[in-house]
């Protein structure tokens, strides 16, 4: 028997003890007389051992798994669905697609929407960089995301679903974010998060 439920036990002892002990004087004050309310099957009579059991209240009936709804983002052309040279990786910024890319030790930045100039791809740039320095290219659509994405991080993270990719590295920090978020953005999707570059770099080349 839990806590709770010896405690409530006594306490319905206590309240029938008293209402015994009132009866009797009562009595011997020569008042009315007044019943019994059977206290030994009170005390004899075990309490339910979950006093909080709300199963037959009639509630309907619901599935423990809700079915979720899907992506609603959908993309034409899905631009992350191509395989990555050496030196290339993809990267989001506010919701927009990039991939940026180290040839001959010039950065080139390609902006799949054409609509907006890339700020934040310094963390992109770093792994380009590393994956050069190694011969090393991402062997599925793998995607950057700076610190920028946070509190944006599941729609983002939707937006690289449509857009194709694979795999997601995103800042540490916005992790919580994904705990009232569709289950299906961690089904669909091999998520890693980083805590510095150094961490980054070390998530992107462990074994």
């Amino acid at each position: 028997m839990s806590d709770l439920s010896e405690l409530i036990k006594i306490n319905k002892n206590i309240e029938a003890q008293n209402e015994e002990i009132i009866r009797l004087l009562k009595k011997i004050a020569g008042e009315e007389d007044i019943a019994p309310k059977n206290i030994a099957e009170n005390q004899l009579k075990p309490f339910p051992e979950n006093p909080f059991d709300f199963s037959t209240l009639g509630y309907d009936d619901f599935d423990d798994e809700e079915e979720e709804i899907d992506v609603i983002i959908e993309v034409e052309n899905p631009h992350f669905d191509d395989s990555l040279d050496v030196g290339e990786v993809y990267f989001m910024e506010d919701f927009n697609p990039y991939k940026i890319s180290i040839v001959n030790n010039e950065v080139i930045i390609d902006n799949f929407d054409g609509s907006y100039k890339a700020r934040d791809y310094y963390l992109a740039e770093l792994v380009a960089n590393e994956l050069v320095k190694n011969n090393k290219c991402f062997d599925e659509s793998t995607v950057i995301l700076p610190e920028s994405v946070m509190e944006n991080l599941p729609l983002t993270l939707e937006k690289c679903i449509a857009e194709g990719a694979k795999k997601v590295y995103g800042p540490w920090k916005s992790m919580m974010e994904l705990l009232n978020a569709p289950q299906y953005l961690q089904t669909k999707l091999q998520l890693d998060f980083y805590k510095t570059e150094d961490h980054l770099i070390e998530r992107v080349f462990k074994e």
